[in-house]
């Protein structure tokens, strides 16, 4: 979950980057792309936060970091729609980021590991 966190600030920063881009005249646009940007960033970082919860096995922690990872999925599909550059790869990576972290928390072994706590 570290990891997932991490990797979603890391394309945060490169969506952030994207407004330097020639094709990025128009300042609402490039605000857009920004903001959007900025808060994949944060949920990164909270997701990150969120981690440590998991890792103690806390169960509303478990349940916030799913949530959050699904926001942050959801955002990458706003930003794909904002900046209209057909670009699928970011929400691609975050589907698989949400699918490798929210998997082994609700089945399996991590299912079992919060059931007990």
């Amino acid at each position: 979950m570290y990891l997932g966190g991490i990797v979603q600030m890391g394309l945060g920063i490169i969506i952030v980057f994207l407004r330097y881009v020639p094709g990025m005249t128009d300042g609402e646009i490039t605000l857009a792309v920004t903001l959007v940007g900025v808060g994949i960033i944060l949920f990164g970082l909270f997701v990150v936060s969120l981690a440590s919860g998991v890792a103690r096995g806390s169960r509303a922690s478990r349940l916030s970091a799913t949530i959050v990872l699904l926001l942050g999925w959801v955002l990458f599909i706003v930003d794909l729609v904002i900046s209209a550059d057909g670009d699928w790869s970011g929400v691609l990576i975050q589907t698989a980021i949400a699918v490798a972290v929210i998997l082994p928390l609700w089945v399996g072994a991590g299912r079992r590991y919060f059931a007990v706590s």
